[in-house]
């Protein structure tokens, strides 16, 4: 449940974000996802340089 809480605090961000014209375009907010997962701690272990390190 703790992740879940996490994605949808992300999630509820970006709306925010994208409703105060932060994100203008759908790449921006994909580009913006794509960093908020990859510093996400539940999902580090997919990022490219976690798999490298082991």
């Amino acid at each position: 449940m703790k992740e879940q809480e996490k994605l949808k605090e992300m999630l509820s961000k970006m709306i925010d974000e994208t409703e105060k014209k932060k994100i203008h375009n759908s790449e921006d907010l994909i580009k913006k996802l794509i960093s908020e997962l990859s510093n996400s701690e539940p999902l580090a272990k997919y990022t490219h340089s976690h798999v490298i390190a082991k």
